[in-house]
């Protein structure tokens, strides 16, 4: 598989130093249109990956939509859910309610690997969702719509 793959890459100011932080998560920052690494792990206002390596005050590109290196936090299996891992802005397999989503795992990674993921953000709020790596979803979903459709 080729390097990254840019669909949708939007430029933001990095609103503090983040030299040390390519193919990292990065959310809204304090203020503007500023970016900012994220508080911790599951966080909220994911703006995409980092893909360049902007100081303070510099404009740096931001993966919104398509396939991006990423740095993982935890083993990573081909096929999982991913989310914002910790305040480094590395990346998780995940299955939480709320925060980020970034997208799924196009490689297996182990912690502190680079690897290659689809990046497809969508904020999540409540308790509604979940996620569940692309090897059981399909299993998981019949199933929910054979419930469903024998319950009508």
């Amino acid at each position: 598989m080729a390097g990254t793959n840019s669909i949708l890459q939007v430029s933001y100011e990095a609103g503090v130093d983040l030299s040390s932080s390519q193919w990292r998560a990065v959310v809204k920052g304090a203020s503007g249109n500023l970016m900012a690494l994220p508080s911790g792990a599951n966080a909220a206002e994911g703006l995409g990956i980092l893909q360049g390596k902007p100081t303070a005050g510099e404009s740096g590109e931001v993966m919104k939509l398509g396939i991006s290196y990423m740095i993982a936090t935890t083993r990573i299996a081909r096929g999982d859910p991913l989310e914002i891992g910790d305040s480094s802005g590395g990346v998780k397999s995940g299955n939480a309610g709320t925060g980020t989503y970034l997208g799924t795992a196009e490689e297996d990674a182990s912690p502190g690997d680079r690897f290659r993921g689809f990046v497809n953000l969508i904020e999540l709020s409540g308790t509604g969702f979940t996620f569940s790596s692309s090897s059981s979803s399909s299993s998981s979903s019949s199933s929910s719509s054979s419930s469903s459709s024998s319950s009508t």
